[in-house]
């Protein structure tokens, strides 16, 4: 053994020494074959042992105490004990070199000596709960270290320079990697180095491990195929704020088992996509050089060195790669720092069956070899994938465009899938000819078998110039297997994919979608004929002519007789050609490659001229890939004859000029639409939406007449007066004044004679094809005659401009008859007793707001609002004999309510007959009723208390309009009076009562299926006292009983009122025999000897109690019995101060006590 392979084999002693003290793995090198390369290995070696004694970096996490679950004495055994050996050993008292796993003497006095010095007591040897629970609760706080010269992770070591950021974490107890935890007993060695974030030096470049470095794994390796592009080791390059910095080349150190022919192929990965391919790979070194990566002043780029293991490789073999030295890195300038060697971690070779590693083969698949420039999404690449054993999740595919065509010419590249998009459209391929498509965040699954990928993209220039998209390299493609989730080998055949050539631009020409329609104006400046879009795909072209024709319906005359100034300009405001004056041209013109002379045809309805001819070309550019609008214009002459006209391009042959690819093409045709010539600019006829008007009399600002103003489709028309002559009648109206809507045009005409004519001056505007419709108002004087007025005003004159073309226009026709008008005396009214108004009811005394009567106003003549502004209402309290004299007026507080809103207030007087009182109201804010409209107005009132004595017991009170002289109405706009129609406007019956009696029933037991029995309460019958009012007493009761159970020839049976209180019959009443009778009914009358009271606020509740053993009884159907009070004076009752004769309001009946069948 020479002296080297001696130094060796020292120094791999040390090093499985040290390891094996840290429980680290250690890796040894490869053979070497030469001096130099044992000698780079014994440095290698060195660094290794450098990088355990500083960083001792592995995988494990710190580990914590361990958890003790039981209790231990003499003669326990197990990894428990080893672990209270080992706490025991690190705190100096158990004098043994290492745990045994066995409890005996020497441990029960080394743990009486600890619990001693712990204050555990009893202090006698037994780990039992006590100094279980000490030993849980002692901290078991991680310790952290910071680089030399560091007190913390901020800033830069005074002693290294380097960042402070990179921290060692050491497991509980230990202050380095070296021994065991006095507080856990466990190794030290477990350490954790995590790196900080970059930190950009002040100048230089800085290189330090990636925070996301990958971690140990494995290496997969198969007979026949194998991983690929596997990450091993990432940097952070950071430069210095001073500039930036240039990296020309990298070495990585390869350490372990496998041999350099282990490795394939090798990598420097960015964002997931490849930068580089290794230059060579020799002793164990792997170089990159010749690179030119540029890192920003104070930015970092973040570099993954990857590698292809080749197939074949023996499972269990290792291998690491480490930056070993500043000199691994070269820069075009400046210095290298960083805290060296950067280890990579451990991957280990292995093999897989069942199935084997996935592999994925790309073939290439033919596409078109031309497409026109400007083309849309077309299909410039496609491929065959075939994924073998397992799925493979597509990751990444990084195309490369070649040929002459300029990159950024290929727009919105599309990369799919079987037919579906995958990944982020790229809007043009990058500068260099890369078109990458990163599918991480959703990577393409390709399942076993074939699918096919393509590529869609926008050709938009290089015209005559060609393009191709690449797949040469297996790394271009990151595919990863989905069974082991490790990145596999690609094989591409036919990568150079399919030339496409881009042929010369073209130009589309089609009608604008904004064409004119409908009609034109004579007289009209530039007005537009028709709009084309002409369209530029690929490249910007030449327009050397266009040719234009233009076809007339209808008798044509001269074409410049009719068409002056014809012009064609686009959309950017550039004129395309020279004007043509004064049609025709000399020119002869190209229509589709046949000469045509400028002018009419044989037919003479069609005429043909052009911008620019072959041998006087006009040299219009449109811009490649744009869209330029151009109009066709033409001053349309007074003298025009035509119908219609229809602007159209021809089509021209060999017109176009490539700018880049110098062809010729030519240019297509398109029409607009058919243009109709407006006779009549503007229009005028009577508003047939308004008819004959009517109006009282001394109305004011009443509409007269209306017109409406039509301009054609061709423009719009500004008239700027006109002139409204009135009937000979029109003395009977003053204030003649115009408007549209509610602005006034002109001035008022104050004073009108006979026949007047009268002009209104302003600015009234007619829109393009629309309307404007013109109100003539007038006041009538109050003097008028009632008659028909005949075509009061007629619109004889109008005179305006083209809104546009600025010509003089005039209304056609130029007389227009207007509205007839009917003059009345006045408005009528109606007023009749509301369908809603209050029945006839009772009301006690000192009740309020009580509903008496609502009344309906109605406008019958539907000639104006109505305003009411004073109501007189009676109340007739003759019904039943009384007079003003026998009864008292027993309301006060008379409101009227217009919804729920008070209008006004009064109090009855004495009338002027015996029997009635009176109320007049005086509405301050007048009750409008709207024009051929209703308003209802209730009134209510307050009853006097019985204590007040201003109320007569047992009386009735009738509200109404007595006479048309009741109300006082007008109109609103005329102010004349309007004189009413009584219809029945007379309230119904109030009776005022000291006390007020109610009644309800209700069924008692079941209400059908009943069994016949002697005792059957079939319901209650409740008496109710007002509140508020006096007691009531009940006089008689009257019921009737009705149905199928007492049919005509039912035995009688009893009927009796039984007190629910007592359970007896009601205030010393007896039953009472009920005899059916013809009708299947019988009545029952109860008449009290003893008059029962009820006490005002209070109810007292009866049952009705039959005995219907002998009801009729049918085989097989259910027998039904009503008892109901069927009328109101069924019950009579008293009030206190009228003892008898008062019943029940006509609205409470019937009650229905109860409603049952047998």
């Amino acid at each position: 053994m020479n002296r080297t392979l001696k130094k060796i084999s020292a120094i791999g002693l040390s090093v499985t020494t040290a390891v094996w003290l840290s429980g680290a793995v250690m890796i040894m090198p490869a053979l070497a074959t030469t001096t130099d390369d044992l000698q780079a290995q014994i440095t290698l070696l060195l660094a290794q042992i450098k990088t355990l004694q500083d960083q001792l970096k592995v995988q494990q996490p710190a580990t914590s105490s361990y958890n003790f679950t039981r209790s231990l004495t003499v003669g326990s055994k197990g990894e428990d004990v080893s672990a209270l050996q080992s706490i025991l050993i690190s705190a100096g008292y158990l004098k043994i070199d290492k745990p045994t796993a066995y409890f005996g003497s020497l441990t029960k006095a080394a743990l009486a000596k600890y619990q001693a010095a712990k204050s555990i007591s009893p202090a006698v040897g037994y780990f039992g709960p006590k100094t279980r629970a000490y030993v849980a609760s002692v901290t078991v706080a991680p310790i952290t270290t910071f680089p030399a010269g560091c007190t913390s992770a901020v800033g830069f070591s005074p002693t290294t320079g380097l960042s402070c950021a990179a921290t060692t974490t050491f497991p509980a107890g230990c202050t380095s990697a070296v021994g065991f935890s006095p507080t856990t007993g466990l190794s030290c060695a477990a350490t954790t180095t995590t790196p900080g974030a970059p930190v950009a030096p002040i100048s230089g470049l800085s290189v330090s491990l990636a925070a996301d470095n990958p971690a140990a794994g494995v290496l997969i390796s198969s007979v026949s195929s194998a991983a690929a592009r596997v990450p091993v080791l990432t940097l952070d390059f950071t430069a210095g704020t001073a500039g930036g910095m240039t990296i020309t080349g990298i070495k990585f150190h390869k350490s372990g088992v496998l041999s350099d022919s282990s490795i394939s192929s090798a990598y420097l990965v960015e964002s997931g996509k490849v930068l580089t391919q290794y230059s060579s790979l020799s002793g164990g070194v792997v170089n990159f050089d010749g690179l030119s990566l540029n890192v920003d002043a104070g930015k970092t780029r973040k570099i993954i060195f990857a590698i292809d293991p080749s197939t074949g490789l023996s499972a269990g073999n290792t291998v690491a790669f480490t930056l070993s030295s500043v000199s691994d890195v070269t820069v075009s300038s400046g210095a290298v720092s960083g805290s060296f060697p950067l280890n990579g971690n451990v991957f280990t070779v292995t093999s897989v069956t069942r199935p084997d590693i996935a592999a994925l083969e790309i073939v290439s698949s033919s596409v078109g070899n031309s497409v026109y420039a400007g083309t849309q999404n077309v299909l410039v690449s496609q491929w065959i994938a075939t994924a073998t054993n397992s799925p493979v999740n597509l990751t990444s595919v990084n195309f490369k465009v070649i040929g002459s065509a300029t990159k950024t010419d290929i727009k919105n590249v599309v990369l799919k899938i079987n037919g579906t998009q995958v990944g982020s459209t790229l809007t043009s391929v990058g500068s260099d000819g890369s078109a990458y498509f990163d599918l991480s965040a959703a990577p393409a699954k390709l399942n076993t078998g074939s699918s096919n990928i393509q590529v869609y993209a926008d050709i938009m220039g290089s015209p005559s110039f060609n393009f191709a998209l690449e797949l040469l390299n297996s790394y271009d493609v990151y595919a990863v297997d989905t069974q082991y989730n490790v990145p596999v080998g690609v094989t591409i055949t036919g990568g150079s994919g399919v030339t496409i050539t881009i042929n010369q631009g073209q130009i589309t020409v089609t009608a604008d979608t904004n064409t004119p329609t409908g009609n034109i104006a004579k007289g009209g400046s530039g007005t537009a004929l028709a709009k084309f879009d002409i369209y530029a795909a690929g490249e910007a072209l030449k327009v050397k002519f266009l040719t234009f024709k233009l076809t007339f319906t209808g008798s044509t005359t001269t074409i410049s007789t009719m068409l002056k100034n014809v012009a064609l300009v686009d959309d950017s405001g550039a004129q395309v050609g020279t004007t043509i004056n004064t049609p025709p041209t000399p020119n002869s013109c190209d229509n589709n490659g046949l000469s045509v002379t400028a002018g009419y045809d044989a037919t003479g309805a069609i005429y043909y001229d052009c911008f620019g001819t072959s041998a006087s070309p006009i040299n219009y550019i449109v811009p490649a890939n744009t869209t330029r609008v151009l109009t066709l214009k033409a001053d349309i002459q007074s003298g025009a004859t035509f119908t219609t006209v229809t602007a159209a391009l021809t089509g021209n042959s060999s017109n176009l000029q490539g700018q880049t690819s110098s062809g010729t093409a030519s240019s297509g045709s398109a029409s607009g639409a058919a243009l109709t010539l407006a006779l009549y600019p503007l229009t005028v006829d009577k508003n047939n939406a308004v008819g004959t008007m009517t109006y009282a009399k001394g109305a004011t600002a009443a509409k007269i007449g209306s017109y409406v103003l039509t301009a054609s489709s061709a423009e719009g028309i500004n008239v700027s007066n006109f002139t409204v002559t009135m009937a000979s009648s029109s003395a009977n109206f003053q204030n003649l004044l115009a408007k549209v809507g509610d602005t006034q045009i002109g001035t008022t005409k104050a004073t009108l004679g006979g026949s007047d004519a009268v002009t209104f001056s302003g600015n009234l505007s007619v829109p393009t094809g629309g309307t404007t419709i013109v109100n003539i108002y007038a006041d009538i004087l109050s003097s008028a005659s009632t008659a028909i007025y005949t075509t009061l005003t007629t619109l004889t004159s109008c005179t305006g401009t083209g809104a546009s073309t600025y010509s003089s226009v005039s209304c056609s026709p130029t007389i227009v008859e207007g509205q007839d008008l009917t003059v009345s005396s006045g408005s009528t009214l109606t007023v009749s007793l509301d369908s809603n108004s209050a029945p006839n009811k009772q009301v006690i005394m000192g009740a309020t707001a009580n509903s008496l009567a609502t009344f309906r106003f109605v406008d019958t003549a539907n000639l104006e609002p109505i305003k009411i502004t004073d109501l007189v209402v009676y109340d007739l309290v003759s019904t039943g004999g009384g007079t003003t004299s026998t009864v008292k007026a027993s309301f006060s507080g008379l409101t009227f309510y217009n919804g729920t809103a008070a209008i006004g207030t009064a109090s009855l007087v004495d009338g002027v007959v015996a029997d009635t009182y009176k109320a007049s109201f005086h509405l301050a804010t007048p009750v409008t009723i709207p024009q051929n409209g209703s308003v209802s107005l209730e009134l209510k009132g307050d009853v006097a208390s019985y204590s007040s004595n201003g109320a007569t017991d047992n009386k009735i009170h009738i509200f109404k309009f007595d006479a048309v002289g009741n109300i006082t109405a007008l109109g609103v706009s005329s102010n004349q009076s309007v004189t009413p129609t009584l219809s029945s406007a007379t309230g119904n019956q109030i009776t005022v009562l000291r006390g007020k009696l109610t009644l309800t029933g209700a069924t008692l037991g079941s209400t059908s299926g009943r069994v016949r029995t002697a005792v059957d309460d079939i319901g209650t019958l409740t008496f109710t006292a007002a509140a508020g009012g006096y007691d009531v007493t009940v006089n008689t009761v009257t019921l009737k009983l009705q149905g199928q159970a007492v049919s005509s020839g039912t035995a009688a049976f009893n009927v009796d009122l039984i007190d629910s209180n007592t359970g007896s019959d009601w205030s010393g009443l007896s039953a009472q025999s009920c005899n059916p009778a013809t009708g299947n009914s019988c009545s029952v009358s109860f008449a009290f000897s003893t008059i029962p009271t009820i006490t005002a606020g209070s109810s007292k509740t009866v049952k009705v109690r039959v005995d219907s053993s002998s009801f009729y009884d049918a085989a097989s159907t259910a027998e039904s019995l009503s008892t109901l009070v069927s009328a109101y004076d069924k019950v009579n009752w008293g009030d206190g101060t009228t003892t008898g004769g008062l019943y029940l309001q006509p609205t409470d009946v019937p009650i229905v006590v109860s409603s049952v069948s047998y």
